[in-house]
């Protein structure tokens, strides 16, 4: 595998990582993490010895090795759009699975296993989910594919064929597209010391894309506030409880509009909003996260990130709304970066780039494996009512 060399100025400038296997899902987390500034050596020959961090589906690393890492294995692409759960609700309803276009499931795979790197490197021992966080809605509410109408029945996929240019890049952050550009053995930089540290997270997105995105951030230990307009609550309240349960407990939730909510905004290390709020500019250390985008399905399909049954001559969305959840991911990758390097950022996520973002090589050739149903974590809780924490946060934070 070839290394990655950095854009400049990132948050992750001077973190050095060694990423040791073949498999997209950690090719991905190597991109990744150098769009975000950090330098990705391929971690061969004892390579990793360098670096501040490793990623390893090789087996390369020995197990007496003293150096935050994540351990995993590598697979096809093929192999995680099938594991993911999103493959099993691609297609029509009497039809077969289908492959889609892209790698998604291993971009997302990517994301989450570099997410937890850098939670490693700054001193938590959080372990993330895999892919299947792409399906985790379907799995509880029972949606099925239905092909070319969506796995929820909300979107109809046309019958013409989006044409696909250049994949997004993944982050824009302070109003700067990121991207990593390969290189063989890159030179290592300067070492530093790097913490995670304490986050209070201001989450005052809804549905899916932001609230997966702070759900991430609590696997990793933030304090997260769910700030819900008492006017025009979460959407995701009126859907399967189980699945609010899950995105949601463990956290505080409070009930105030958008100018209640400012001295809250104000106070967090971390902001996660649809667009309806001014970023703080002046805040000296603090990562806002613009989360902005209509339907997943919608906006995947606009992007191209849309299957089809040849056979039938029927487009099909693919998985269940995923340029949400491939946005959520994304999302707490950028969070946790922006947190460990410190100062201000302003990270942009809109569902359609993203969903373009992962429209980078294939799922290859080959016979399909048997895709795996959709499944969903068990919620670790119940989540607040609406508003419960409200006073108590206030009076501590207001």
């Amino acid at each position: 595998m070839a290394g990655w060399r950095p854009e400049t100025g990132g948050p992750l400038d001077g973190l050095r990582v060694a990423v040791c296997g073949s498999g997209p899902a950690v090719w991905h987390a190597g991109r990744l993490l150098a769009a975000l500034g950090a330098v990705v050596d391929p971690g061969e020959d004892g390579a990793w010895r360098e670096a501040d961090g490793v990623i390893d589906a090789a087996g390369t690393l020995p197990a007496t090795a003293e150096v935050p890492a994540v351990r995993t294995v590598d697979t096809t692409a093929l192999e995680d759009w099938a594991a993911s759960g999103a493959m099993m609700l691609t297609g029509r309803r009497g039809g077969p699975p289908l492959r889609c276009p892209g790698q998604p499931a291993s971009v997302a795979w990517g994301a989450l296993l570099a997410t937890e790197l850098l939670a490693r490197l700054g001193g938590r021992e959080a372990v993330l989910p895999g892919p299947r966080v792409l399906s985790e809605r379907a799995a509880i509410a029972g949606f099925r594919r239905d092909a070319p109408r969506s796995a929820d029945g909300t979107y109809q996929a046309g019958l013409v064929r989006c044409v696909m240019g250049e994949p997004g890049p993944p982050f824009v952050l302070n109003g700067l597209a990121r991207r990593a550009v390969p290189g063989d053995h890159p030179l290592w930089t300067e070492r530093k010391r790097w913490r995670l540290p304490e986050m209070l997270v201001a989450d005052l997105s809804s549905g899916w894309a932001g609230p997966l995105c702070g759900h991430l951030l609590t696997r990793l230990g933030a304090r997260v506030l769910k700030i819900e307009d008492p006017a025009r609550p979460d959407v995701a309240r009126s859907g399967p409880r189980e699945f609010f349960d899950l995105l949601h407990s463990g956290q505080e939730s409070v009930a105030l509009d958008p100018a209640g909510a400012a001295r809250l905004v104000e106070a967090a290390d971390v902001v996660i909003d649809d667009g309806l709020l001014e970023p703080l500019e002046d805040a000296k250390d603090k990562c806002w996260l613009r989360i902005t985008g209509g339907s997943g399905d919608e906006d995947a399909a606009a992007a191209g990130l849309v299957a089809y049954d040849v056979a039938a001559g029927v487009a099909a969305p693919c998985g269940d709304a995923i340029a949400a959840p491939l946005t959520g991911v994304s999302a707490a990758l950028a969070a946790t970066a922006c947190r460990l390097g410190g100062g201000w950022w302003f990270a942009e996520f809109t569902l359609r780039a993203q969903a373009s973002a992962v429209l980078t090589g294939s799922l290859g050739d080959g016979p399909n494996p048997e895709p795996a149903p959709p499944v969903a974590r068990r919620p670790a809780g119940r989540a607040r009512e609406l508003g419960a924490d409200t006073g108590r946060v206030l009076d501590e934070l207001g």
